[in-house]
């Protein structure tokens, strides 16, 4: 050969080397969109709680989708692996990186919380769930569940809504942790509000709430009845359409099941005459027990409106505090006024006045007692009080009244203008 076709020939092998090149990588990225993809369906199954098996009927609709609207891409949706057991896969490897990622950035946190929280499941078991909250040194924050661990046997020490067995000096979480670790330097708090547990220890809502769960079990439990009381309801051009069942294990059902009962309590009474129920109609018309109901009722609506401020992402300790705070003044406020037989917040009491004088002293200790249990329960909070006033309202504080360690810092901060502005302007999240 000459030596211009030994060039052309180099050429032509170079151009058909790049070819099959730009062919594999081609294939390739191809594969690596489809396990990407296979990833996504597998994050957001887990994510939204489905079945593991509903990859598969997401990959049915993905190419009936792919078949109407781009015919050619069909072969591209058909290498997405979807199968039970790819997106159990999937999920474990998605777990192990979450969790490793986890390990890798606690050694950066220079702060950290734990909420722990315990609850039986269907089958008696003891469930274990570990939250953390953790910042770092660029204040950024982390939250995540860390663990959810099945407990066998006794659960001495664990976190229950009355409280005693995670405070307890001794036997409880607290006491067995400073046994442990005598030196720690960790704050304690007990902050979880479970209406059924200051129920039991401030309020005797039993006869009320006994009656109540009757009534409704009386209604919903058989399906002729139910049916019937449901097309009772839309005869009447009811606002609701159906009663509530009564769940112990969610905080805020009774309050939701009291209130519903109460705004259909003349519609009930209506079809239990039609049903000629006699019996569970004198139940609702017996003055005395429907005077207790009411302001069970009011405060329960009021108990449910603070649960709701203290759910949420993003909430921070000072928050909870000024929302519980807030609520000790208010049920001061209710005895205070009940005791003088004005009702202004309890409009469905108000709503059958006049109230008799025995049952509002009554109410009005119920109420007392009810701000001694909240104190009782939160005075780890009490403890703390100055050092979450540092961090909800710094230009405010004293700097002689903090510790000296922030004193310094703390007066440089309440100088700067520029800073004050922000603080009052952005969510403290961005502060």
């Amino acid at each position: 050969m000459t030596g211009d076709e030994r060039k052309q020939k180099a050429e032509d092998l170079c151009k058909k080397l790049s070819g099959q090149q730009s062919i594999f990588k081609k294939v390739n990225s191809s594969q690596k969109a489809a396990t990407h993809a296979g990833y996504v369906v597998a994050y957001n199954i887990a994510k939204s709680n489905k079945a593991l098996s509903d990859g598969e009927f997401v990959k049915y609709c993905m190419l009936k989708v792919c078949d109407n609207l781009c015919p050619d891409k069909t072969k591209d949706f058909e290498t997405v692996s979807l199968s039970r057991k790819t997106v159990t896969s999937r999920i474990e490897v998605i777990d192990k990186n979450i969790l490793s990622q986890l390990e890798s950035r606690i050694a950066q946190f220079k702060f950290c919380s734990i909420t722990m929280d315990e609850c039986t499941d269907i089958n008696d078991t003891a469930q274990l769930l570990l939250f953390i909250r953790c910042v770092d040194k660029n204040f950024s924050i982390t939250e995540e569940l860390a663990c959810m661990r099945s407990l066998k046997g006794t659960t001495t020490g664990i976190t229950t809504d009355g409280a005693q067995s995670m405070t307890g000096t001794k036997s409880g979480f607290v006491g067995i942790f400073n046994q442990e670790y005598p030196e720690n330097n960790v704050v304690f708090l007990h902050y979880v509000i479970h209406q059924d547990a200051l129920r039991r220890s401030a309020l005797d809502m039993k006869p009320v709430l006994d009656v109540i769960v009757k009534l409704v079990n009386a209604i919903r439990s058989r399906g002729l009845t139910h049916r019937q009381f449901r097309e009772f309801l839309d005869s009447m051009q009811s606002e609701y359409s159906d009663l509530l069942y009564y769940s112990k294990v969610r905080w805020l059902s009774a309050g939701r099941v009291f209130e519903r009962v109460w705004q259909l309590k003349d519609e009930i009474v209506s079809f239990f005459q039609e049903k000629q129920w006699f019996v569970e109609c004198e139940i609702l018309e017996d003055t005395v027990w429907l005077s207790d109901f009411a302001f069970f009722t009011d405060l329960l609506c009021h108990l449910n409106k603070l649960n709701v401020k203290m759910q949420g992402k993003n909430q921070f300790i000072d928050d909870i505090w000024g929302h519980i705070r807030s609520f000790k003044l208010q049920l001061v406020l209710f005895a205070d006024q009940l005791a003088k037989n004005d009702l202004s917040h309890f409009p469905r009491l108000n709503s059958i006045a006049p109230v008799m004088k025995d049952k509002l002293r009554s109410y009005e200790d119920s109420l007392r007692r009810l701000r001694v249990e909240f104190e009782r329960r939160f005075q780890n909070f009490s403890a703390i009080e100055k050092d979450l006033d540092v961090f909800s309202m710094p230009f405010n504080v004293d700097c002689e009244t903090v510790k000296p360690d922030l004193q310094l810092e703390l007066i440089e901060l309440q100088c700067n203008t520029q800073l004050k502005q922000l603080f009052l302007n952005v969510p403290k999240l961005e502060f």
